[in-house]
Protein backbone atom coordinates (compact mmCIF):
# COMPACT_ATOMS: atom_id res chain seq x y z
CA UNK A 1 0.00 0.00 0.00
CA UNK A 2 1.41 3.68 -0.89
CA UNK A 3 1.03 6.12 1.62
CA UNK A 4 1.50 9.83 0.96
CA UNK A 5 1.83 12.24 4.11
CA UNK A 6 0.17 16.03 3.15
CA UNK A 7 0.68 18.57 6.10
CA UNK A 8 -1.86 21.13 6.22
CA UNK A 9 -0.60 23.33 9.34
CA UNK A 10 -1.18 21.24 12.60
CA UNK A 11 -2.79 18.35 11.16
CA UNK A 12 -1.15 15.32 8.95
CA UNK A 13 -3.35 14.07 6.31
CA UNK A 14 -2.48 10.77 5.64
CA UNK A 15 -3.68 9.40 2.01
CA UNK A 16 -3.87 5.30 1.39
CA UNK A 17 -3.70 4.44 -1.98
CA UNK A 18 -4.86 0.87 -2.49
CA UNK A 19 -6.62 -1.98 -0.69
CA UNK A 20 -6.63 -2.09 3.00
CA UNK A 21 -6.34 -5.82 3.37
CA UNK A 22 -4.35 -8.47 4.82
CA UNK A 23 -0.62 -7.22 5.20
CA UNK A 24 -1.50 -3.95 3.20
CA UNK A 25 -2.86 -2.84 6.67
CA UNK A 26 1.00 -3.19 8.43
CA UNK A 27 2.33 -0.12 5.83
CA UNK A 28 -0.74 2.05 7.39
CA UNK A 29 -0.22 1.30 11.20
CA UNK A 30 3.05 2.22 10.34
CA UNK A 31 3.07 4.91 8.87
CA UNK A 32 0.14 6.29 11.58
CA UNK A 33 2.66 5.00 14.59
CA UNK A 34 5.34 6.87 12.64
CA UNK A 35 3.14 10.47 12.61
CA UNK A 36 2.04 9.79 16.21
CA UNK A 37 5.57 9.48 17.68
CA UNK A 38 6.15 11.98 16.26
CA UNK A 39 3.95 13.85 17.83
CA UNK A 40 4.26 13.14 21.30
CA UNK A 41 8.36 13.58 20.63
CA UNK A 42 7.27 17.39 19.84
CA UNK A 43 8.87 16.94 16.42
CA UNK A 44 12.42 17.58 15.22
CA UNK A 45 14.27 20.68 14.37
CA UNK A 46 12.08 23.90 12.53
CA UNK A 47 9.39 21.12 11.53
CA UNK A 48 5.92 21.71 12.93
CA UNK A 49 4.07 18.92 14.34
CA UNK A 50 1.11 17.80 13.28
CA UNK A 51 -1.30 17.04 16.27
CA UNK A 52 -4.02 15.64 14.57
CA UNK A 53 -4.18 12.56 11.66
CA UNK A 54 -6.72 12.17 9.38
CA UNK A 55 -6.95 8.80 7.53
CA UNK A 56 -8.38 10.05 3.56
CA UNK A 57 -9.63 6.56 2.42
CA UNK A 58 -11.01 7.77 -0.86
CA UNK A 59 -8.70 5.81 -2.94
CA UNK A 60 -9.01 3.02 -1.21
CA UNK A 61 -11.56 0.55 -2.77
CA UNK A 62 -12.18 -2.27 -0.56
CA UNK A 63 -10.97 -3.61 2.96
CA UNK A 64 -11.39 -6.72 4.43
CA UNK A 65 -11.92 -7.89 7.97
CA UNK A 66 -8.34 -6.92 8.76
CA UNK A 67 -8.20 -3.75 7.78
CA UNK A 68 -11.71 -3.26 9.87
CA UNK A 69 -9.84 -4.34 12.90
CA UNK A 70 -6.64 -1.86 12.32
CA UNK A 71 -9.54 1.03 12.06
CA UNK A 72 -11.71 0.17 15.27
CA UNK A 73 -8.25 -1.11 17.54
CA UNK A 74 -6.70 2.63 16.28
CA UNK A 75 -9.84 4.64 17.09
CA UNK A 76 -10.35 2.94 20.36
CA UNK A 77 -6.76 2.53 21.37
CA UNK A 78 -5.72 6.16 20.85
CA UNK A 79 -4.29 7.75 23.85
CA UNK A 80 -5.70 11.33 23.87
CA UNK A 81 -8.79 12.74 21.88
CA UNK A 82 -5.84 14.97 20.10
CA UNK A 83 -4.13 12.12 18.57
CA UNK A 84 -7.36 10.34 17.74
CA UNK A 85 -7.24 9.74 13.69
CA UNK A 86 -9.91 10.89 12.07
CA UNK A 87 -11.13 8.93 8.64
CA UNK A 88 -12.22 10.93 5.37
CA UNK A 89 -13.65 9.92 2.14
CA UNK A 90 -14.64 6.58 2.30
CA UNK A 91 -15.51 4.74 -0.69
CA UNK A 92 -18.99 3.22 -0.91
CA UNK A 93 -18.05 -0.28 -0.47
CA UNK A 94 -15.48 0.98 2.60
CA UNK A 95 -18.89 2.52 4.03
CA UNK A 96 -20.94 -0.75 3.37
CA UNK A 97 -18.52 -2.88 5.01
CA UNK A 98 -18.48 -0.80 8.11
CA UNK A 99 -22.15 -0.72 8.21
CA UNK A 100 -22.70 -4.50 7.70
CA UNK A 101 -20.16 -5.07 10.35
CA UNK A 102 -21.50 -2.53 12.56
CA UNK A 103 -18.67 -0.78 13.36
CA UNK A 104 -19.21 2.44 10.95
CA UNK A 105 -21.01 4.20 14.48
CA UNK A 106 -18.24 3.75 16.32
CA UNK A 107 -15.58 5.81 14.14
CA UNK A 108 -14.70 9.36 13.70
CA UNK A 109 -15.71 9.62 9.90
CA UNK A 110 -16.07 12.95 7.88
CA UNK A 111 -17.21 12.52 4.29
CA UNK A 112 -14.83 15.08 2.57
CA UNK A 113 -11.29 15.34 3.78
CA UNK A 114 -12.12 18.95 4.16
CA UNK A 115 -14.68 18.55 6.34
CA UNK A 116 -12.37 16.45 8.57
CA UNK A 117 -9.89 19.28 8.43
CA UNK A 118 -12.87 21.75 9.81
CA UNK A 119 -13.69 19.07 12.50
CA UNK A 120 -9.82 19.67 13.89
CA UNK A 121 -9.90 23.05 13.79
CA UNK A 122 -12.87 22.98 16.37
Amino acid sequence: MKIQAQPNGSVMVLVAHGPLVGEEVVDLRRALESELDRSEAGGTGLKPVARRVILDLSDVPYLDSAGIEFLVQTCDLSVSALQRPTLAALSETCREALELTDTLSRLPVYDTVENALRSCQR
